[in-house]
């Protein structure tokens, strides 16, 4: 009897397993190096943007949430830093749409060097669908500083929607402030 317990357990935990990179959410941040991001305490949204508007609503909840918690308040006007994000589950454009309608100065790309789909070499069009991108900008001269992106699992709806989201900004917030070394 204990023989089929202990193949019934092994078989559960490998089915576990396997199951867990279909639902794990793939977090990626990168940030300007040279800033101590310690200094900023207020944050205002510029733009967010997400196939449907009850997304967005989750979004603006669980980030100012999860940035309290890092000591960080919004403000209406004129924060430390500048906010956006945005979430594309209908088809690639929605990104290039979303960073066209910016303007004002702020650029999707990294004036940094780093690999990844996100950097210079890269296009717009390389961002995976169900791809969650939050980037914070120096209000004052737009310069990109802090980017998180989480690529999420897809096939939630109502509260299992929610709470996927929840998670993917909390993921990415936990990433914040990141170290910052004096040079």
């Amino acid at each position: 009897m204990k023989a089929i317990a202990k193949t019934l357990a092994a078989a559960l935990v490998g089915m576990a397993m396997a199951a867990a990179p279909i639902l794990a959410q793939t977090v990626t941040i990168d940030y300007d190096h040279t800033v101590n991001f310690l200094k900023f305490k207020t944050y205002t949204w510029e733009k967010i943007h997400a196939s449907d508007p009850d997304v967005e609503s989750r979004i603006t909840l669980a980030m100012k949430r999860d940035m309290a918690g890092r000591y960080m308040t919004e403000v209406g006007k004129g924060g430390d830093v500048t906010l956006t994000a945005v979430e594309a589950t209908q088809n690639k454009d929605e990104f290039t749409t979303f960073y066209n309608e910016l303007g004002s100065g702020y650029a999707w790309q990294r004036p940094w060097g780093s690999a990844g789909f996100m950097d210079t070499q890269a296009t717009l069009g390389d961002i995976p669908l169900n791809t969650l991108v939050v980037d914070m900008y120096d209000t004052k001269t737009h310069k990109l500083l802090w980017r998180g992106t989480v690529v999420e699992p897809s096939g939630g709806t109502g509260d299992k929607e929610d709470q996927l989201m929840d998670k993917a900004v909390t993921l990415l917030i936990n990433k914040y402030p990141p170290k910052y070394k004096k040079p």
